[in-house]
């Protein structure tokens, strides 16, 4: 059975993934992945092929044993993985949580990691891995530190990982999305401090997914859609680290009382 499996898939670009994929692939079955079992439900009511859900919750080990099963059964052959889990959260990250740091570690890295080590098994030659990081994968960035550092991973951890497999003719593309118009921003801005103000550029989830799917069809290392975010991405690698700091400080009008308490 050939089956394409999307985490994340219950909002944000993870849906919109859900929601395009016919228009680049063949395939049985999608498998869906998230924590919010009505939401994946309602996914699978509007999409017009064959959709498992799977309400789980990938911070949870156990959650990739129950994957693994699944995909032992009918001799599912995987043709796409699309890692979309993850969140973020804008704040000095003393006031963040520790716990929801860690969880965001959890589900930014770990399980992307244990996602790729669990499918590969099953996927057949001429596969394609999307891994969902991002331009604050870069540079560092202050007050989405945690963030930046675990989309900094899945990035490295990509490119690495796209090299290994190349024997096996799988590729990854890593997604380095700029500002994206989703719901991350309602659970990113929930911190006593709203202190990320300025945005260069809010794209639309749909033509950041359309570039993504793109490139990953002719299996290219990157996708990096839009005009800023290419220049973003360019300054990241000829403008030194402290300079590039200083601009966004500048750009957030970040208070000086609010940086040093």
């Amino acid at each position: 059975m050939k089956t394409i499996i999307v985490t994340g898939a219950s909002s944000g670009i993870g849906k919109v993934f859900c929601e395009n994929l016919q228009k680049n692939f063949q395939f049985d079955e999608l498998i869906v992945i998230a924590r919010r079992k009505e939401n994946l439900e309602k996914l699978q009511e509007s999409l017009p092929f064959k959709v498992k859900v799977l309400p789980l919750d990938l911070t949870n080990q156990q959650s990739f044993v129950e994957l693994s099963n699944i995909l032992a059964q009918e001799k599912r052959e995987v043709q796409l993985l699309i890692n979309c889990s993850g969140f973020g959260k804008f704040g000095k990250t003393t006031d963040v949580d520790l716990q929801t740091n860690l969880n965001m570690i959890d589900l930014n890295c770990k399980a992307i990691v244990s996602m790729c080590q669990i499918v590969l098994p099953f996927m057949v030659e001429g596969a394609r891995i999307i891994n969902i990081a991002s331009v604050a994968a870069l540079q560092p960035i202050p007050y989405i530190g945690v963030y930046g550092a675990s989309k900094a991973f899945v990035l490295s951890y990509s490119r690495a990982l796209n090299r290994e497999l190349k024997s096996r003719k799988i590729s990854v593309t890593a997604v380095c999305p700029f500002w994206t118009k989703t719901q991350f921003f309602n659970r990113a801005k929930s911190t006593e401090h709203d202190v990320i103000s300025y945005y260069a550029v809010m794209y639309d989830a749909k033509k950041v997914v359309k570039h993504a799917l793109k490139r990953a069809t002719k299996r290219k290392r990157f996708a990096l859609y839009g005009g800023t975010t290419k220049m973003m991405a360019f300054l990241a690698r000829v403008v030194p680290t402290s300079t590039f700091l200083g601009i966004w400080n500048k750009q957030q009008k970040f208070k000086k009382k609010y940086w040093n308490k």
